[in-house]
């Protein structure tokens, strides 16, 4: 890496629909992001296991396998995950929701169906890109 360069990121885009997980992957991939991708929060958890830790993990809410909510609370408790970021990704978030998300591990919440602004505002906030 040269000076001028800039580090690698990669993120692991978690849900059990694939086009949702397809535009969250254009969007990263535009702004120079390594995107990996699983449909679920136990493949997450196994992908996690398995590959170096990620920058950023986007997670969804509802899947059927094991919820969001679950696999950041199981992440939170791996120590070679620390320093992790983790953003809810979700269709169905009142205030009163993403108030819950963020006490419980999560750093950002984006609401479904996303925009590549609020992409950019949330690598903003997390990361100052």
């Amino acid at each position: 890496m040269t000076p001028t360069s800039t580090p690698e990121r990669h993120v692991l885009v978690v849900d059990d629909v694939m086009l949702n997980r397809k535009l969250v992957f254009a969007f990263l991939s535009r702004m120079g992001w390594q995107c990996h991708e699983v449909d679920g929060g136990l493949p997450a958890l196994d992908w996690l296991a398995s590959h170096p830790k990620p920058d950023l993990m986007l997670l969804d809410i509802s899947m059927p396998d094991l919820d969001g909510e679950a696999v950041c609370n199981q992440v939170r408790a791996m120590p070679a995950l620390a320093g992790l970021k983790i953003v809810a990704y979700t269709a169905h978030a009142s205030s009163q929701d993403s108030e819950r998300f963020l006490a419980n591990g999560f750093d950002e919440v984006l609401i479904k169906p996303i925009s590549m602004q609020r992409i950019k505002e949330v690598m903003h906030d997390l990361f100052g890109l």
